[in-house]
């Protein structure tokens, strides 16, 4: 697994330019990772509540970014269980610009905390996850986004990297 830091001055809240910020992230991104089928999967560490370097310690130990037992952090939606959610892709630009604006534009997750940067990146093989299709109950439509760990006991084994922006 590779862990990759970068540095992205653009991404400041005042005068937020996305297409800059991903710009930054993407190239970090084709670099490490060019060509590989992936599922993306950014987060905003502080809301966490927990030093970045301790979410990354604990994402290169356990494969993701949640705590506690599988049975407690898995997310029920529609009686369906779903690990992580992320963006399946192909490592070429543009990438990351759809996840930003998830967060920092369009509603309901901008509603949540718009002024936190997407600063922990985690880049799974996607071969090694399965897709869970369920109804999004904001939109009204079937949401494609969710996915679980072919080998839950190993989830460490699917992650090729973590994209860490200081």
């Amino acid at each position: 697994m590779k862990t990759v830091r970068i540095t992205c001055p653009e991404y400041q809240f005042e005068n937020l330019n996305l297409d800059k910020v991903s710009k930054c992230i993407d190239d970090a991104l084709i670099e490490n990772f060019a060509g590989k089928n992936i599922i993306l999967r950014g987060i905003q560490s502080k809301k966490h509540g927990l030093p970045k370097d301790q979410i990354v310690r604990q994402i290169q130990e356990t494969g993701y970014d949640r705590t506690g037992s599988d049975d407690i952090n898995a997310v029920n939606v529609n009686d369906r269980y779903i690990d992580i959610f992320g963006l399946a892709c192909v490592v070429k630009s543009p990438i990351t610009l759809p996840i930003l604006e998830g967060f920092h534009k369009f509603k309901p997750k901008s509603l949540e905390c718009p002024q936190l940067q997407l600063d922990v990146w985690m880049i799974y093989d996607a071969t090694k996850l399965t897709n869970v299709e369920y109804f999004h109950d904001h939109y009204k439509v079937m949401a494609r986004d969710g996915y679980v760990f072919n080998n839950p006991e190993h989830k460490q084994d699917s992650l090729l990297g973590i994209l860490i922006i200081d």
